[in-house]
């Protein structure tokens, strides 16, 4: 069996015996050929030949080109090699005779953050002036100059640098603008302006009174202990006394009948969860969430509740309900009147919409909040002297705490009405 499988000789025989029918099978089929259709089969032949000869072509040409754009991708790549080495190289060679000047800023530029001499800073505290009101003649400072060279510091660090600012009667931007300096953009915008406005908004109501006597029957910290936990970035205490308000506002508006007082005072209501809230975001974005949600059944129509709900979502990787919420702000929101939340929602949403490929109207929303934010100057660098100012403040704030809360309730700047 195996040598008739491997009987080569019959093998080649029988084949060539298929062959030879095969050719005499072609021979007769070519005799009974006319002369048009004996010239239409040449062509034929002909037309499957060159078009064979002209893919081999196309693919020796092919590979002629590839192999020649490798070589001159190594010699780019080999061109820039030697051309980093002779620049370094000199870069050395130039810089041997000033390293110990180099050295000497570099001592001296880690130095910034050492609290400065009381006779090197001007004695007025005025951040209001224009750039108009300056010398012409003074020095417009380098590039390197505006790029911070420290840690970015979490927010709930910074709320004794937000009260001292508010003590000291600095305008709401310019301690945005200084927050997002000490921040450096670990928390977007809108975070920073609502968290310096719901402090201000509980310092008012500890000044004037608005936790006394809220519940005989429970033990409520005293507002100047919420106000010192709150400096330390403890929040725990103003929540206490704010929920026991909010609480107390909601009991009175199911004895109310219904009208415009009613619905006046379940808008009140809702501001002040919405201030739970933002308190609240310093440390939990659940319960932050939760009060803006509150705050919303209270107030359907409360654009910063609506706002403020996208970011806590966001926070919690929630993106498609934080685009359901910012859309709700774009939806309600009147332009005059909610610039703020208008821009937060444009910037929030637009990094949704560039994911997602809708790039023209990302950039458009974009472009709308950041013009916003720069028309306050919260992301407007600070210049020198106020950066020595602001370190000067951080560096006694802790030591002067008891003294800040103290002018706190004496100030006439949180004895005024226009607050919930």
């Amino acid at each position: 069996m195996m040598d008739k499988i491997f009987d080569f000789p019959e093998f080649f025989r029988s084949v060539a015996d298929r062959l030879g029918i095969w050719h005499s099978e072609i021979n007769t089929y070519l005799a009974g050929l006319s002369n048009a259709k004996m010239a239409a089969v040449i062509l034929f032949l002909t037309t499957i030949v060159l078009a064979l000869c002209l893919v081999l072509v196309w693919y020796v040409k092919s590979i002629i080109a590839s192999v020649q754009r490798d070589r001159m991708l190594e010699r780019e790549y080999r061109a820039k090699i030697d051309n980093r080495l002779d620049k370094k190289l000199a870069e050395d060679i130039e810089n041997d005779d000033t390293r110990p000047v180099e050295k000497m800023e570099t001592e001296s530029s880690g130095n910034r953050r050492q609290k400065p001499e009381k006779n090197a800073l001007p004695l007025d505290f005025d951040w209001k002036k224009n750039a108009s009101e300056k010398n012409t003649n003074t020095k417009i400072p380098a590039p390197e100059a505006f790029q911070y060279q420290f840690k970015p510091q979490k927010l709930i660090t910074l709320t004794c640098l937000i009260m001292d600012l508010l003590e000291r009667s600095v305008d709401e931007p310019k301690i945005a603008q200084t927050i997002m300096y000490k921040n450096q953009h670990l928390n977007s915008e809108d975070d920073i302006i609502q968290t310096v406005t719901a402090i201000k908004f509980f310092i008012y109501l500890c000044v004037n009174g608005r936790f006394q006597k809220l519940n005989p029957h429970r033990p409520l910290p005293q507002e100047d202990a919420a106000l010192f936990h709150l400096a330390n970035g403890d929040c725990s205490l103003a929540l206490v006394l704010t929920e026991e308000l909010l609480d107390k506002k909601i009991a009175a508006l199911k004895t109310m009948p219904e009208g415009k007082e009613q619905n006046k005072a379940w808008c009140e209501a809702s501001n002040c969860a919405t201030i739970f809230g933002s308190l609240a975001a310093l440390a939990n974005n659940r319960l932050a969430a939760s009060a803006f949600e509150l705050a919303i059944e209270m107030n359907p129509r409360n654009v910063t509740a609506w706002g403020r709900l996208g970011d806590m979502y966001l926070r919690e990787d929630m993106q498609e309900k934080a685009i359901w919420a910012y859309s709700n702000v774009l939806n309600i929101a009147d332009e005059g009147i909610y610039t703020q939340q208008i821009a937060n929602a444009n910037k929030m949403a637009a990094s949704y919409y560039s994911e997602i490929g809708s790039r023209d109207i990302a950039a458009t929303m974009l472009k709308s909040a950041n013009a916003f934010y720069d028309a306050i100057g919260i992301n407007r660098p600070l210049t020198e002297q106020e950066i020595k100012i602001v370190d000067l403040i951080e560096s006694r704030q802790f030591e002067n705490i008891e003294k800040i809360i103290d002018k706190l309730f004496v100030s006439k700047n949180f004895r005024q009405s226009g607050y919930v």
